[in-house]
């Protein structure tokens, strides 16, 4: 292969890659359909050549149109490869933002097929690279796989004089630790910026774990109080070093990052700390643990705490279906007795346990094996149907920057976005969707068959207890944690008289899709499975948690319905949704929190559900859900029940994940994307909801709440103000009416 024969084709419409076969061309690569770069197997495109001649020659007698007309009209443009098309978007955009830096770069060569000149063509771009002042660090040729890659340094105002190589097919950007090596490891309380009071008002987050060593100096006076609870644990101070990463990560977030910025450092809120671990993080042994873990949480919460971290699990037996597991079970009745928002984590597998053998492949192919395997449940307490549990991504695109040698011999387990490798699967009890969220957790390194462990690029970074450190680094879903009870506590400081309910809505609505499993092979509903097993609905945000922007709108609801009640809000559909171009959408999330009884294999008091019907006046809509019961008495439910009761048809909504998966569980959350715009036969818009008895008393209400988002893409209509300026309140969405069937 001649990297100079390669061309691009630029495409108005999808055509399928045996066709450029066919036509003597070899698809390399390819964008979104719309462009494609292919090579020639011959310089003089003998076969590409022969299907224009064809078509020149016009229609063919008994045909309707020219050979290969279809083929070449969806061909805009054909062009050589070019320095912008090596380039990725990503690092386009690093070069802009960035200008006057050094970036850390990834360099993919073409494979010409043979090593020896696999070595030249490597030669020839690190030569290119040193000429534009740039450092090759670690290079590496794999004919099995056809690879030829460096990784390099170069200053941004170069990197498009190194693109113009003909030997290098890609270019991107890598992420560069925020803190070199020598600080990471020897950085001094002098080196700290300063560590401000949190503010009086923010929130206070209970944290149940190993301690917090208070004196670090990124606790500042975030730590408001500590106990120490359990037999033989007379000491209230982390003699681990687990709870004082946790509780750095949960007032500052990326450590490494706010470290970097050099700016004062504000804590997000304040702690309580209840120590119930040991120096070895474990349990005291003539303790039962779901004593300990009762006493702390209700001790955090006599602090003041309306938020609670566990980073704390039961390793010794995963989820088994049906039952309840013990430790969850009582998380469950503080959680609802208390009115908390307790973050629990998945829990940690070990890819060692459940890879058959490490290699190359494992890298891209672990969430497979991870979700397949029988031992990866969640851990006691991550189970908790009334605490968001979280699971663990992988944010590593690169691994060794903190090493002595830099080497592309070592691979990150994932990409940015996909399932940690040491996370664990859902669902949870009743095929609830466990985990709901997912944050930061790390991942491991594959070099030359052998997992690694001990590179800090690929962990997550947090406040070290260990005498003459500052900082330190671990891998586990434990960090996930605290990441998501900044988002509930952000949104406690500024919402102090929301329900826990309410909060744990608008942590849902926050949540952005991790798609990991978009590429899998099977149907959309097993990749939709996968996704939610792994990563729950997504990750969340603060900034989505707690505001409005003018294409996003956020309306909540607090409310208690009645057993076997039904409430009906209208939705207000922004006239932004009937523009024509680009995409709208909304996203539902609904909390709440029922009686629970460990012993019962119907775990919970009451089912609760949602549903989106557009078109019908509320008289009709009330009157369809008020026969509904009637049907699921014949055994039918969900989209079923109702479309059995009144042939909705299209006018009933569809969301994703469908009625029957999102149901399951307390935190619920759905979503619809309007690819075209809505018209006037679309409107009045009405979210139902609906309480089904299971075995609570006739005469309970269950409260519970709603956050909806109505969102436009950016370029697009704005649809806050008109929203603000319909409702009676910023933020409160009224019910319509209440129906008890």
């Amino acid at each position: 292969m001649d990297p100079r024969l390669i061309l691009v084709f630029e495409l108005g419409a999808s055509i399928d890659a045996d066709e450029f076969r066919r036509a003597g061309l070899r698809v390399v690569d390819s964008s979104d359909g719309l462009l494609v770069v292919a090579f020639a197997d011959d310089p003089e495109l003998n076969a590409f050549m022969e299907r224009l001649k064809a078509l020149a020659g016009g229609v063919p007698e008994g045909r309707q149109s020219e050979p290969y007309a279809q083929f070449f009209d969806a061909i805009n443009l054909v062009r050589p490869l070019s320095p912008q098309d090596r380039v990725t978007p990503e690092l386009a955009s690093a070069i802009r933002e960035h200008a006057n830096d050094v970036l850390r770069t990834d360099v993919e060569c073409w494979h010409p097929g043979t090593g020896d000149r696999a070595q030249e063509w490597l030669s020839e771009a690190r030569t290119g690279i040193e000429a534009a002042e740039g450092r090759v660090v670690d290079t590496l040729i794999d004919d099995s796989a056809g690879l030829v890659l460096l990784r390099a340094y170069v200053h941004a105002s170069r990197i498009m004089d190194v693109a113009e190589l003909d030997a290098i097919a890609r270019m991107d950007v890598l992420p560069q630790p925020a803190l070199p090596m020598p600080r990471l490891y020897s950085l001094s309380a002098a080196d700290l910026p300063e560590v401000q009071a949190p503010d009086a008002r923010s929130a206070i987050v209970g944290l149940v774990d190993s301690g917090v060593a208070s004196g670090h100096p990124l606790m500042g006076a975030a730590v408001l109080a500590s106990d120490a609870i359990g037999t033989g644990i007379d000491e209230d101070q982390d003699q681990h070093g687990h709870g004082t990463m946790i509780a750095s990560l949960l007032l500052h977030g990326n450590v490494e990052d706010a470290i970097a910025q050099g700016l004062p450092l504000r804590p997000i809120c304040r702690v309580v700390s209840a120590r119930v671990l040991d120096a070895n993080n474990e349990f005291p042994m003539d303790d039962l643990w779901e004593n300990d873990l009762r006493e702390a949480i209700t001790w955090c919460a006599n602090q003041g705490a309306r938020v609670i971290n566990l980073s704390i699990g039961d390793s010794r037996s995963p989820f088994s279906p049906p039952r309840q597991m013990s430790g969850a079970s009582v998380v469950d009745a503080l959680a609802r007795e208390l009115g908390l928002v307790v973050v629990v984590a998945a829990g940690n597998s070990r890819p060692a346990d459940y890879l058959d053998a490490i290699s190359e492949a494992s890298i891209d192919e672990y969430p497979r094996v991870l979700l397949n395997d029988g031992a990866t449940g969640l851990l006691d307490p991550g189970t908790s149907l009334l605490s968001l549990t979280a699971g663990g991504l992988t944010d590593a695109a690169a691994s060794g920057a903190h090493s002595s040698h830099e080497t592309l011999r070592r691979q990150p387990m994932g990409k940015p976005g996909w399932p940690s490798p040491v996370t664990r699967k859902g669902p949870g009890p009743g095929q609830a969707v466990k985990p709901e969220v997912s944050e930061s957790a790390g991942t491991l390194g594959i070099e030359e068959g052998i997992l690694v462990s001990n590179d800090a690029e690929l962990g997550v970074v947090g406040a070290s207890a260990e005498a003459g450190r500052l900082l330190s680094w671990d891998v586990g879903t434990s960090y996930a944690v605290p990441l998501v009870s900044r988002v509930a506590a952000a949104v406690v400081s500024k919402f102090p008289t929301f329900s826990a309910a309410l909060i744990r809505s608008l942590v849902l609505v926050s949540t952005e899709r991790l798609p990991f499993a978009d590429n899998w092979e099977g149907s959309e509903s097993v990749r939709l499975e996968a996704e939610r097993a792994l990563v729950g609905y997504g990750r969340p945000s603060i900034a989505r948690a707690t505001e409005s922007t003018s294409h996003r709108a956020i309306l909540v609801a607090e409310d208690s319905i009645p057993v076997n009640g039904v409430h009906i809000y209208e939705i207000p559909v922004p006239s932004s949704f009937m523009s024509p171009g680009g995409k709208r959408g909304l996203d539902i999330a609904l909390a709440y929190s029922p009686p629970t009884r460990v012993r019962r294999l119907d775990y919970m008091a009451s089912g609760m559900e949602y549903h989106l019907v557009k078109g019908l006046p509320l008289d009709e809509v009330a009157e369809v859900f008020a026969r509904v019961g009637e049907q699921e008495d014949r055994g039918e439910e969900g989209e079923d029940a109702i479309a059995s009761a009144s042939g909705l048809g299209s006018n009933l909504v569809k969301l994703v994940p469908t009625t029957q998966t999102r149901s399951r569980g307390t935190n619920q959350l759905g979503r619809r994307v309007f690819h075209h715009r809505l018209n006037a036969s679309d409107e009045p818009m009405f979210l139902v909801v609906r309480n089904i008895n299971r075995w609570d008393d006739d005469t309970a209400r269950q409260p519970y709440a709603l956050a909806v988002a109505l969102w436009r893409d950016e370029g697009r209509p704005e649809l806050h103000a008109e929203l603000q300026a319909l409702l009676e309140t910023e933020v409160e969405l009224p019910v319509e009416i209440e129906i008890e069937q």
